[in-house]
This record gives C-alpha cells, structure tokens and sequence, in this order.
C-alpha cells in the first residue's frame, strides 16, 4: 500500500509545474507533513476504535462477573440440585433400569444442567437496568440475607443427621407456637422458596412420567412440599428471634429481589411447561 501511495505521489509531482517558495509552493517538510497527514488520520483512528472495543470488552466482562455475582449470592443454583436429587431418589425407590435411567438425564439436562440453569437465571436479570442489578446485588450480599443463606447451608449439610431427624420428630410432636409458624411461612413467602421448589417438581415430575410408565407423583405432594419447606426453615431459624424473622423477610421484599425472583419462576414454569 504504501509503494502503491508513493508512485501516485511521484507521478502527481512530476506532472506539477515548478513553483518558487516566493510562490507560496510547498517545501520538502510540508510534503513530508501533508503525505503522512492521512496516515495519521487512520491511525488515530484504529486506536479510537480499539479503545472502544476495549471498553465494550470490559464492559461485557463485567456485566457477566456482576451476573455470576448475583447467581452465586442468590443460591438458587441450588434448584438444578434439588432437580437431580429428586429424579435420582425415584429412580432409586422404583429401581429403574440403567438405561430409564439415561433417558431421565437426557430429559432434564435442557433445563436442569448447571449452564441451562444458570442461562435461565441470567435471562431473568434482563429485564433490569444497571440501577437496578446495582441494587439487586447489594441486596443479596447484605449482612442479614448471608447470614440467613449461611444457616440454610447448614441446615441443608445437616438434613441427612440424627439431630436434624430428631428436631422434626419434636416438632411433630410439639408444634411451635403459631405466631412463629405464621412468621416462618411469611418468610417462605417473602423468598417464594416453596414456589420455586413447586416449579421444581413440576418439571420434574412429567419427565420421570414419560420414562417410568408406573409410576405416578405421590398424592398431594404440594401440601406435602409446604410441610417440609415449613420445618426445614423452622429448623434453619430455630435460633433466630421473631423480630429477627420479621426484618429478613422483609429485606427479602425489596421490590428489585422480588421481580427477579417472580422471572425466574415464570422462566422456569414456561420451560416446564
């Protein structure tokens, strides 16, 4: 390219008449200076547009760390968890064959693998601006939503225990009172973790169905659901004061936490379906 400039420009020099410095003509340096003129031009150019490739990069990046954030904080990854542990505790009360087994996984991967799950999740967060993701963010890593996630964590490393099985096999027997069950089943609601559980098991339950022809959901299984979410957070709390429970639940009704977590319901109720 340059070979190709020079030869145009030698060819236009010769052409030129001779023209005197008292003629206003242009000097060596002024030649040098209007021949690298353009460039320059595309020079600075490539680097005007390099910088803003660069900042869309950054940007994008740090877009997908803020979302990973927030998925992480969250805890609802938990969910894909929840998925596979269920399709597995069938097909092991049921004894399916190796290959059912095969066609559960292949059935549940679209949605339930971590990468479609976590695609999901992202896609909720869509719909927010920067403000509002900003807010979202901070929201889930407030002091009192992780301390409350650390006890689910817990509980959860804890469910397979003995303590764990003798505090419900006393709280069947002894229910709390009331106002604190009342309590407890605002903040299941506040979290809408029994419905995203619902929607779980909702999506589950009609692949399990298309593979093991005998086998039906156990009956009532929502209520049942309910009773289990109900003393599981029972038992995550059951240090917790009452005003304590009343604050989180609240802090989980920031309008922001409450949108994403009714897309990602919505998300995951049309997959289902």
């Amino acid at each position: 390219m340059q070979r190709s400039m020079l030869a145009v420009l030698l060819a236009s020099t010769i052409a030129m008449p001779a023209v005197s410095a008292e003629q206003g003509g242009i000097n060596a340096a002024q030649g040098i200076s209007a021949i690298s003129m353009p460039v320059a031009s595309n020079a600075e150019a490539d680097a005007q547009l390099s910088a803003e490739e660069l900042a869309r990069q950054q940007a994008a990046e740090q877009a997908q760390q803020q979302l990973e954030a927030i998925i992480g904080a969250s805890g609802l990854q938990g969910l894909g968890e929840q998925a596979r542990n269920l399709a597995q505790q069938v097909l092991n009360e049921t004894q399916a064959p190796l290959g059912f087994q095969y066609d559960v996984v292949d059935r549940l991967t679209p949605l339930w693998a971590p990468d479609a799950l976590q695609n999901t999740l992202a896609s909720a967060l869509a719909s927010l601006d920067d403000q509002q993701r900003e807010l979202l963010q901070s929201t889930l890593n407030s002091r009192r939503l992780q301390n409350a996630r650390n006890k689910e964590l817990s509980a959860i490393a804890d469910q397979n225990s003995r303590n764990y099985q003798d505090y419900i096999s006393r709280l069947r027997q002894q229910p709390p009172a009331p106002a604190r069950v009342a309590l407890i089943k605002q903040l299941d609601e506040a979290m809408q973790f029994s419905a995203l559980l619902s929607v779980t098991r909702s999506s589950v339950y009609p692949q399990l169905q298309a593979v093991l022809r005998d086998w039906q959901p156990p009956e009532n299984w929502q209520a049942g659901l309910q009773r289990d979410v109900t003393e599981f957070l029972l038992y995550v709390h059951r240090t917790t004061p009452n005003d304590e429970l009343q604050r989180l639940a609240q802090a989980y009704r920031e309008p922001v936490l409450q949108q994403w977590l009714a897309g990602v319901k919505q998300s995951l109720s049309g997959q289902a379906g």
